[in-house]
Formats: C-alpha cells, structure tokens, sequence
C-alpha cells in the first residue's frame, strides 16, 4: 500500500530497493521495469517509472524525471503532474510550474493541500499577491489542520501586516482549536494594538471558546481587550458585549479567578461616572455592568459592588436586575466593612473637582480647606464650641489659651490650632491668605463673617489632645449663621455646648438643641457650666446641674456635664477638664476612621449642592446678562442717533458761521473798492499826462486796494476767523461736556471705565495754522483795471494820444476820464479781486464738512465697537442659555453619577449596621 507520506517526500520509489541500497538505485529500478514488461500477463509500468522520476528528481536529472512523470496513466498521475510541477520549479520554469500545479484535478484532500501550499509559495515567490492571498485562504478552507497551513497563513499575514486577516484566521483557529497556542496568538494581537477595526462582539465566540477551554486565557484575553477598547469610541459597545457573556454564560461560583475581571468592573465603573459619559448612554450599560461586577466577586469583595447596586437602584430605580438587588442587600447586611473608605472618599471629591474646573466652575476653598483639615493626621479631634451670647464662651476659650486673646465674642467661625508661632489666616470662599496682626483678625471677622479664620498658636491643652478647636458665632444670630453651625457640627467629632451658670439653659437654647439633635442625631454633645463663681455654692452648683439635665433629658439623656469658671486659674481645672473629654469624647482609630469618611461625604454633598445652586445661578446670570446688555444696546443706539444728531448740528453750525464771515467779507471788499477806485478820480487833473494817464492811473488804482487788502481787509479777516474758531472751540467743548455726562452715565452703568467718548481737538490747531498761512501767504496780484480793450477805455486812450499834446484839448480830456473813473461800476474788477483773494477761503471751507466730522469720529467708531461687542455678547450669551437649556444632560448628568457614587461610599460606610430594605 503506497503511503501519502512517500508520495509527498517523493520516497516510494525506495520500496523497490533492496536493503534500501540506492548506490545502486538505477540498476535495480531498471531490472524491476525489465522484468514488468517481460511478464506473458498484462503489466502496469507507470509504478515504476513513477519510482524512476523520483529517483531522478533526487539525483537532479529533472528533465529525465519529467519524462518518466508524463508517461504516468494510473491513480499515480495527479501527483506525477505534481511532481513535474516541482520539477519545473527546479528548473526555474515557474510558469510552467504554475500552468502544471493549476492543471491537477483531484479529490484528495492531502494532495490538494499539496498543491495549493505549492502555489501559495510560487504566488508569493513571483509576488502575485492578490494569487497568494486567493490560495491562502483555499488552504485553510480545504484542510486547517494540514501540517503548517495555518501557521504559513498567520506568517503570511503578519508579513504582510495585514492585521484584519491575521484577526480573522486567529478567531477562527482559537474557536475550532480551542488551543493555548492560538489563544495566546489572539490576545497577543490584542495588546498590539491589530483588533481597533472590529466591533467587540466579533470576538463573542472567542471568548465563549476561551471559557469552556483555558480560565486563565480567558481572563488575559477579557483584560486585553478591555485596555484595547478603553481607547476606542466602541469601548461601551464592548462592556455590552463581556456584560452579556458574564450574564448569561458565567456560573456563580465564589472563585477567585475572576479577581482581575472584578477590578476591571470596578476601575471602569468609577471612570464612566467621572463626569465624561452621559445618563443616556450609560443607562444601557451600567445596570448590566454592575450585576456582573457583583455576581463575580467573592464575598471578601462583594461590599462595594453590593453598595454601587443599591446606590444605583436608589438613583435609578428598576433598572437593575432584581436578583442583583436581593443579592446587593445580603450582602450589605452580612459582610462588615472594613476597607479604607476616606481614600474613595477623597478620589471622589478631586473627581468632582476636576469636572468642575473643566466646566469653568470653581469648588468652594473652604470646603477645600475643611477637606485638607479633616485628615490633617496631627488633630486627632476637632470640638465645636457653640453658645449663647453672654455664656462667657469667649472667656473659656481664653482660659484655655492662657491669655486674653479674644476681647470680644466671636462673629465668625474661628478654628484654633497649637503650633509653636502664631499665625493667622483668612479662607474665603475664592482663596486664602494670611493676616498680618490680631487687628487685622478682628476687623475681617467683622467685615467678612462669611469667611472661615484659623489661628496657630501654642497651647498646652490642644496640644496635649492634639485636638483643634471650633470657635463659633453666638447661636441667636441670623438663620444663615445658624445653619453654618449645623453643617459644621457633622464635622466635628463633639460639641461643647457653654452654658451661663447665672442663668442656665433658656428656653432659645432648649430649642436649639432640639433643632441640633434633629439636623445631627449622631453629634455628641456634652456641656460646659460655665461662670460657676457666680454660683453660691457647690450644692447650689449641683442643683443647677441637676435642673439641666432634666431639661435636656428628651434631647440628650446620655450628655454630662462640667462645671467651670474662667475665672479660676485653669491649672487647677485643667486635670478636670482632660478627664471629662477622655471620658466623653474617646479616641478610637476605627470610629475615627468612619467619622472621617463621614465627613469628608458630608463636605462633598455640600460640593454638590453648592454646584446645584451655581447652575442655576449660571443660568440666572445669562439671563440678567442678555437681558441687562439687550437695555444697554438700546442706550447705545440711542446715543449713536444723538451723536449722529449733534455731529450734523455742529457741522452746520461751524460752516454756517464760516460762511456768514466769509460773506460779509466778501461784501465789504465788494463795497469798498469800487468807492477806492471812483476816489481815484482825483488822482487827474488837467496838467496830467494824458498820453499815459491809463498806465499811471491803473498803478496808483492798484497800489490803493492792495493797502486796503494788507492793511484793512486782511486783518479784518483774520481777526474774525480767531474769532470764529474761538466760538466754534466753544460749540464743540459743548459737545465734548455732553458726550463727558453720556460717558459717566455708561461707565456708572458698566461699573467700569468703558467708554471715553473724547473727540479730536486737534482740529483747532489744524484750523489756526491754516488761517495762519492763508492770510500769510495772500498776495495781491494787479488787476487791469484801466488797460482792458473795452469801448470806452479804448476811445479815452487813443484821445489822450492824440490830443494829449494840445494844450486846448487837456480840458476835455481831464473832464472825460474824471466822469469815466467816477461813473464806472468796477464790479468785474471786484468780483476779479474777490475771487482770487477768497479762493483759499472758500477751499478751506470745502474741508469744514470732513474736519468737523473727524472731530466726532472718536466717539461715534467707540460706540460702533461697543454696539458691536454687545451685540456679540447678547448672541454669545443666548447661545449659551439655549445649549443650557437644550442640553442639561450636560451638567445635572455627572452630578446624578456623582451622587450615585456619594451613595454607594454611605452605604459602604453603613453596611451590617442601619441599611433598611426599604430604601
């Protein structure tokens, strides 16, 4: 029987071998073809030339094997033509080779598996990839479990980084394998980062073949996947997915092989409830998530699970499933806490810090600063001290001190630390700082009650408790001081309540402590009789202690109290007072331990409310804020139709004065120098030389009304343009003294120096250097006022030359230029002469229209700029209102996550002591 092993190696030939002696192959081969073909019967040679090929094929004779191989016409021949594409393949006739391999039909698997790995290494030999990749896969389809097919496809792949591929051929092997090897092949894929382009629930049945195979591969691929998905936008498609495989494949069983998968849970239920995820997106996760956060964990890790599940189902009622609640409450009622809850604690509030500085919202500093002074690990215990004006409470906390430190009762909440200097500080609500004295101390307590001080100092007492004191307003303050006493009670670990030995207990003070032990059943409270020296007598002193406590009994029955005079050197009352705190207010690290956590939830439901409120006041704010900018929007159009207003009204006030000087001007020039000329006529007489009398006389003519534009006219102008100027300052400093009232009025408004409103007096000088030059640089050019070609100028010119030299004629002559010079109307002289004088007048009035304008443009460009800034105001801010409004899943979200986890931390802190079934 020919085994497929030999025809693969190409060793069948060697069963004809005697002793398996192949020096003699050939020899031996060939007596065995002799003796077949001599039998008388019917003889098959295709055995042994099949024989003969392989040996040739060994001995590198592949043209000779290739012939034996053609010849082959029995079950041999399909792997013959194998061989001869082998042999092709030696001889580098690789397309031969691929024509002979594709050319093999067959129904063996092994021999089809054969050729197509013969194909895939020729493909990839003469780089026909997308031919490599085809066969490829034929391979594995054909038979994976073929020696080296999928391990050639995964190199391949990898070769080629073809990372989609490798994935698939990896899922598909560790599913039907259900092998180490291909498991550890997945998850390495995993962490190098190959999976981003699949969705999570791809590797579904991956993770069911990992279940039922490997526990630990299981887990190393679940927390390989989920570092992976954790960057991607699919990472809750992927909680989804292990979500549903722990719910419905997982048996219950309390292993703790499942720890790594427990924190998982736990790490990414913190992270998706820190203020980056919505309610909508989460309520399809977080109920599921949370059930197989707790059906894994042991019972030693069950506690906060349990507490997160109740949480949740109080936050979110009905959405988790109910056996996961019956579960959640067993546990809470059987396992006993006992991790470090202040450290959850604390993350959760830089948690909620974070988120608020992200979202431009500041936490409260004192909040901060109580925080860092709860678990201040040097104060052991902090005491409120509360009581009534008049108690004498500011006289004890001054015996404790040994001095007179306070001079006045408190009217702020001071807290007292032992510290080898002194120091004191100022918190606020925005920041701390440092006072410089006790002066300063007190005057900021008065100024600013809302503040929180703290004083170091030495003391033998805090520092013999290592305990702070909490010094408080008196109690019949406001109902906002009284309520900052209560909020401040649930963080101390006690108060000690001063009472007025001359008139003990009031009936404002029983109802205080009443409204106290309502607000904080907890609080212990203990009291302090003080002014005890007033008192008659130790017997009296007793009485009245007996009175309180029967007072006191329906609201404190367990409180005791110690009797105290401030008075009294405190050395002599100082064992007293240790004891009665050692008695009444012990130490214990792990009570300690819980109070702190309590507390440190009690300042984060503060935070919360705090930033509750500051979303609403956000709102309140934008609201004020468009409204406020929309009123002054309407202000500043109407002042920009003002200035608009007053800019024309000057413009035309300036120019109209302008003219008007400029006119009358005009018309005393226009007046007075036809007079000028017509007085020429006495310039002529009968002795003149009539010949030239035109040529002397047109001299003489100009010569008297350039004296009379230089010396006249000229300063004339000039006078009555500084006085135009002069009153055109004054229209316009009337102008600035109202724009000066607009701004005042804005900046008041604004509450700030917003709007200037100052316009260019510049201009002025401009006009005055102008006027300058222009009267400067007037030069009178002569006129022709006699040498011109008219009628009549013509006739008295040629007269003059003709009879000028008869003495008989000069008669007529003088007499005929006496009425011409009087009786002429000069006016195209005048108006030649004004013309040309006034031209720089008239130019520069042309310029008045811009130069009053540019005086306003100031102004009216700083109001465009504000209409424009407030306008961008109104829009930012209806834009923001309307995305507060359309989107509140954006800030009430994260708070109803942050309060989920508040609750879990009480209910962790709470468990196998008062959690009711009924919440």
């Amino acid at each position: 029987m020919i085994r497929e092993e030999q025809l693969i190696e190409k060793t069948f030939y060697r069963t004809y071998l005697q002793e398996s002696d192949e020096k003699h192959a050939v020899h031996e081969l060939g007596q065995v073809y002799y003796d077949e073909q001599s039998r008388e019967e019917s003889f098959d040679l295709s055995y042994i030339r099949y024989a003969q090929g392989e040996y040739y094929f060994h001995a590198q004779d592949y043209e000779t094997a290739i012939f034996k191989w053609e010849n082959i016409k029995n079950e041999l021949e399909p792997w013959a033509k194998m061989n001869i594409g082998d042999a092709y393949y030696q001889l580098g006739l690789l397309s031969a080779a691929e024509d002979m391999y594709t050319s093999i039909e067959t129904e063996e698997l092994t021999l089809k598996s054969e050729v197509t790995l013969k194909l895939f290494f020729l493909y990839t030999e003469r780089e026909k990839l997308e031919h490599a990749y085809d066969t490829i896969q034929k391979a594995v389809i054909i038979d994976p479990d073929y020696p080296e097919v999928t391990r050639t496809a995964r190199d391949f792949y990898e070769e080629q980084n073809d990372d989609e591929h490798a994935v698939k051929l990896a899922v598909s092997e560790a599913i039907r394998t259900q092998k180490e090897e291909w498991f550890s092949v997945l998850t390495s894929y995993v962490k190098e980062g190959k999976i981003k382009i699949f969705s999570p629930d791809y590797f579904a049945e991956a993770l069911l073949a990992m279940y039922e195979a490997s526990r630990p591969s299981l887990i190393s691929f679940i927390g390989a996947l989920w570092d992976s998905y954790k960057k991607e936008d699919s990472y809750l498609h992927w909680i989804q997915t292990i979500n549903e495989m722990v719910l419905s494949t997982v048996e219950y069983k309390e292993d703790a092989d499942w720890n790594q998968i427990v924190e998982l849970y736990e790490k990414t239920f913190k992270e998706l409830t820190d203020g980056r995820y919505y309610l909508k997106e989460l309520q399809v996760v977080i109920p599921h998530l949370l059930a197989c956060w707790l059906k894994l964990s042991t019972r030693a890790t069950s506690l906060s699970p349990a507490a997160t599940v109740l949480a949740w189902n109080e936050i979110f009622p009905g959405q988790i499933i109910q056996d996961a609640v019956y579960t959640a409450e067993e546990v809470i009622f059987e396992v006993e806490h006992n991790q470090n809850g202040s450290e959850q604690a604390l993350q959760l509030f830089k948690t909620i810090k974070n988120w608020a500085e992200t979202h431009a919202l500041e936490v409260d500093k004192r909040v901060s600063w109580w925080l860092e002074e709860l678990i201040n690990s040097n104060i052991k215990q902090h005491f409120l001290l509360m009581g009534e004006e008049g108690s004498g409470k500011t006289t004890f906390v001054n015996s404790l001190l040994g001095d007179k430190f306070f001079k006045s009762s408190s009217s702020a909440f001071v807290v007292l630390h032992d510290d080898d200097e002194l120091t004191m500080s100022q918190i606020t609500s925005s920041g701390h700082r440092y006072l410089e004295d006790q002066r300063e101390l007190v005057k900021e307590m008065e100024v600013s009650p809302s503040s929180l001080f703290q004083v170091k100092r030495p003391c033998i007492f805090l520092n013999e408790h290592q305990c702070a004191l909490i010094d408080s307003p008196s109690i019949h303050k406001n109902q906002e001081t009284r309520n900052e006493l209560f909020n401040t009670s649930l963080l101390a670990d006690g108060v000690l309540y001063i009472l007025d030995g001359s008139s003990p207990l009031s009936e404002n003070e029983s109802d205080i402590l009443y409204q106290l032990k309502k607000f904080a059943p907890d609080v212990k409270v203990h009291f302090i009789l003080n002014k005890v020296d007033l008192i008659a007598s130790d017997a009296h002193t007793q009485a009245v202690m007996n009175e309180i406590k029967s007072k006191i009994a329906d609201i404190y029955p367990e409180a005791e109290i110690l009797p105290y005079s401030s008075l009294h050197p405190f050395g002599q009352q100082l064992s007293q007072l240790n004891a009665f705190l050692s008695t009444h207010f012990p130490y214990e690290i792990k009570e300690k331990r819980e109070k702190r956590t309590a507390n440190i939830l009690t300042l984060i439901r503060k935070v919360l409310a705090d930033l509750l409120q500051k979303r609403v006041d956000m709102e309140k704010g934008l609201i004020y804020s468009i409204e406020w900018n929309e009123d002054i929007l309407v202000r500043l159009k109407g002042l920009t139709n003002k200035l608009s207003d007053l800019q024309y009204e000057k413009v035309d006030t300036v120019i109209s004065a302008y003219k008007t000087l400029l006119k009358v001007s005009k018309a005393e020039l226009t007046e007075t120098i036809p007079k000028l000329l017509k007085e020429s006529s006495a310039l002529i007489n009968e002795d003149s030389d009539f010949k030239q009398i035109h040529i002397t006389l047109n001299e003489k003519m100009n010569a008297k009304i350039q004296d009379y534009i230089e010396d006249k006219l000229l300063p004339t102008v000039f006078n009555q343009l500084e006085t135009w100027i002069s009153a055109s300052h004054d229209e316009l400093l009337e102008s600035q003294s109202y724009l000066n009232e607009m701004s005042d009025t804005f900046n008041d408004i604004y509450e700030e120096k917003k709007l200037s409103l100052q316009c260019d007096f510049s201009l002025l000088d401009d006009w005055n250097r102008d006027i300058t030059r222009m009267t400067g640089r007037v030069r009178y050019e002569k006129e022709n006022i006699l040498l011109k070609n008219k009628p009549t100028q013509l006739l008295l010119k040629g007269a003059g030359k003709l009879f000028g030299t008869m003495n008989q004629s000069n008669h007529v002559l003088f007499n005929q230029y006496k009425k011409y010079v009087e009786n002429e109307s000069y006016e195209e002289v005048t108006n030649s002469i004004a013309n040309k004088l006034f031209l720089p007048f008239e130019l520069f009035e042309k310029g008045l229209n811009q130069d009053v304008s540019s005086f306003f443009q100031g102004p009216i460009k700083e109001v465009e700029n504000t209409i424009i800034e407030t306008k961008e105001t109104i829009q930012n801010g209806n834009e923001e209102l309307a995305n507060m409004r359309d989107n509140p899943e954006v800030f009430y979200d994260p708070l109803k996550l942050f309060e989920v986890n508040l609750l879990q931390q009480d209910f962790t802190l709470q468990a196998k002591k008062a959690y009711s079934r009924s919440i």
